[in-house]
């Protein structure tokens, strides 16, 4: 059986409550970006799509990251209809991630750069167990104190809905449409896992948990 899951980095964002592009600003020794990404790509995802704004000059990304070892396991998806909000940058990468003929796709954000890499690991493993239980699983998403939550591995079941999906509408939209989310959510209990970064308030928290090993 196929077992190729693959991943959409959503990088793409207006970054209006920040007030400026917040996947560029310094995150440690990198950036909030880089940050995530970098293990993204170290998790078992088999590729990372990384789709951003047309003009995007990816100086937020590591210099190490565009190196032959780390660069094979990523592409940028410029995507022309970004400003047209986020489920055109979904889009985008959807038709990328859609031509290597994956069992799934996982979708990431770019501003939750806590995420861990043991996170993804089971989500990837509960999911390649529940598709092979139940050929018609829509996605598989995570959960945090009971609410669905970033990230969401999508079957291909699901995956012409989110073509359907308008302006500012994500994945979320189509966990909606699920009235019985039994088995498809998995729970966790890590906050930091959903920490996301859209206001000042939030990036100087960021800092302090990275300065502070919080």
């Amino acid at each position: 059986m196929n077992s190729r899951i693959v991943a959409i980095f959503l990088a793409a964002g207006s970054s209006k409550r920040m007030g400026q592009n917040k996947i560029s600003l310094p995150l440690g020794d990198s950036t909030i970006g880089s940050f995530g990404l970098r293990k993204f790509i170290h998790s078992n995802i088999d590729h990372v799509f990384v789709v951003t704004k047309e003009n995007d000059s990816l100086n937020w990304i590591s210099k190490d990251l565009f190196q032959k070892n780390y660069k094979d396991l990523w592409t940028h998806v410029p995507c022309t209809s970004a400003n047209k909000g986020q489920s055109y940058s979904l889009k985008c990468g959807l038709t990328h991630a859609q031509k290597t003929k994956p069992l799934g796709i996982m979708i990431l954000l770019a501003d939750q750069p806590f995420l861990s890499i043991q996170t993804i690991n089971e989500l990837h493993r509960n999911y390649l167990k529940g598709v092979s239980e139940n050929s018609t699983l829509p996605f598989l998403a995570a959960s945090f104190q009971g609410v669905p939550r970033p990230p969401i591995i999508l079957s291909q079941n699901t995956i012409p809905s989110l073509f359907k999906l308008n302006a500012d509408e994500g994945a979320r939209a189509i966990i909606r449409n699920h009235t019985n989310l039994d088995n498809l959510l998995v729970e966790f209990d890590n906050r930091l896992d959903f920490f996301d970064i859209d206001t000042k308030e939030a990036y100087e928290r960021a800092k302090g948990i990275v300065l502070n090993g919080d």
